[in-house]
């Protein structure tokens, strides 16, 4: 508190110090309120990160969520370009014989439905980008979900280590003390004492990895910090039974929609290229410089010439193809996507399964250890550390008791982020979102 204090009184000059200092208490109340907001504020900034706020950091401002949607941005621009009229055509010729000069103006007119097809083909193109980006942002969700968990797991392990550090410092302790009042040997203190090194070292490594798997996460979410997190590693929520799992994944999977998606884009496709075998009508209107001898009665007459006017309608003849390459493989497009949605469905219902048992797998596993494997290590540890500060047990068993409870604890840590990964792949297999946490 004092160096953010300081941080802010630093920037005032010394005449507005003095000033304050000559106000009285009033105005110097009015500058304490002011700095204790500021100091309020500052502590707000750094608000611990919870795993709700994380994934909506994802969403609105990371890097790779922006990559996602920017992808709808080409199908979009799509649609733009089928709503587009044709531009016209202009064509002058001269010569030295009749007509000297001749002008006309084409304009190609996709009156019989083909500009319609062609729009709503470009439509159903957004909508399947949107449908991929959104499967996308949900497997951006699932590694934003690992990732935090993988670094609540580090800040967990860097916890473990300095109690099993501070574990270590009083039974080296203890091997000195007694190494100096004669009641044990150079040996049992130096072990001791190279114990508790290697704790130290310990913290020093997992710090370090904690903090390569925060940022990580700050990757994910923005360049975010994410210094603190606040739901811790052993917090789970409610997870919905297996049938309501299934249930809602046939209907709201991201990744079936995308290919229900994916099948009504190719059917779209292949109603354009129906409407195109419809023939475009191209009007052609223009005009002609003649000789007079050729238009008599012309009002349009200038001196020894005259403008004549001119007129066509022309469209395509369906005599070589009916526009057969485009249709059969939007037809072809259109099979594979019903084909590649049937197999998803078979696909999800079978990983929301298997993701269900691996969940009740883990879920199992990490209670052993919390309630347990880690009581029982550390029992055993106290009573081997009770002996030895006795003088009724050896160093070796304190040891073996000591590296026992750093496993013990470093599993259970390891049980509980396997829960958490385990429920991250439920909710990316049955494309449900689960509580946070």
């Amino acid at each position: 508190m004092i160096a953010v204090v300081h941080r802010y009184v630093s920037f005032a000059p010394a005449a507005w110090l003095r000033a304050v200092a000559s106000g009285g208490p009033l105005r110097l109340g009015l500058i304490l309120w002011v700095l204790a907001f500021a100091i309020a504020a500052s502590g707000a900034s750094a608000a611990p990160l919870r795993l709700q706020d994380a994934l909506r950091l994802l969403a609105e401002r990371g890097p790779e969520s922006a990559v996602v949607r920017s992808l709808v941005g080409l199908a979009e621009a799509d649609v733009v370009t089928a709503r587009m009229i044709p531009n016209p055509g202009l064509t002058v010729g001269l010569g030295r014989s009749e007509p000297v000069i001749s002008a006309s103006l084409q304009l190609r007119l996709p009156i019989l439905g083909q500009r319609g097809a062609h729009v709503r083909a470009a439509q159903r193109g957004v909508d399947q980008s949107r449908a991929e980006a959104r499967q996308s942002l949900w497997h951006l969700r699932h590694e934003a979900r690992v990732a935090y968990y993988n670094a609540a797991r580090g800040d967990e392990e860097v916890r473990i280590s300095r109690e099993v550090e501070a574990l270590t410092r009083k039974v080296a302790d203890i091997a000195s003390e007694r190494f100096e009042t004669g009641a044990g040997n150079r040996l049992e203190k130096e072990q001791a004492g190279l114990l508790h090194v290697r704790a130290v070292q310990d913290v020093s490594d997992r710090r370090a990895a904690a903090r390569v798997a925060h940022l990580e996460l700050g990757r994910l979410l923005g360049g975010d910090d994410a210094s603190e997190l606040s739901d811790p590693l052993g917090q789970v929520g409610e997870t919905p039974g297996l049938d309501a799992l299934l249930q809602q994944a046939h209907g709201d999977h991201p990744g079936l929609r995308a290919l229900f998606a994916e099948r009504e884009a190719a059917l779209a496709r292949r109603g354009a290229g129906r409407a195109d075998r419809r023939p475009l009508i191209v009007l052609d209107i223009g005009g002609e410089l003649l000789e007079s001898s050729t238009c008599t009665d012309n009002i349009l007459t200038n001196g020894p010439r005259c403008i004549g006017p001119r007129g066509a309608l022309s469209l395509d003849l369906p005599v070589f193809n009916l526009n057969g390459g485009p249709i059969a493989r939007a037809e072809a497009e259109a099979h594979i996507a019903e084909s590649k949605l049937r197999a998803a469905v078979l696909r999800v219902e079978t990983a929301v399964r298997a993701a269900y048992e691996a969940h009740a797998a883990a879920t199992i596993r990490a209670r052993f250890f919390d309630q347990e494997y880690v009581p029982t290590a550390n029992s055993v540890e106290r009573m081997a550390r009770e002996g030895f500060s006795a003088g009724h047990t050896g160093l070796l068993p304190l040891l073996e008791a000591e590296r026992s409870v750093l496993e013990a604890r470093l599993s259970r840590a390891e049980a509980l982020f396997a829960v958490q990964v385990a429920r991250a792949d439920l909710e990316e297999a049955s494309g449900v979102p689960l509580s946070t946490p």
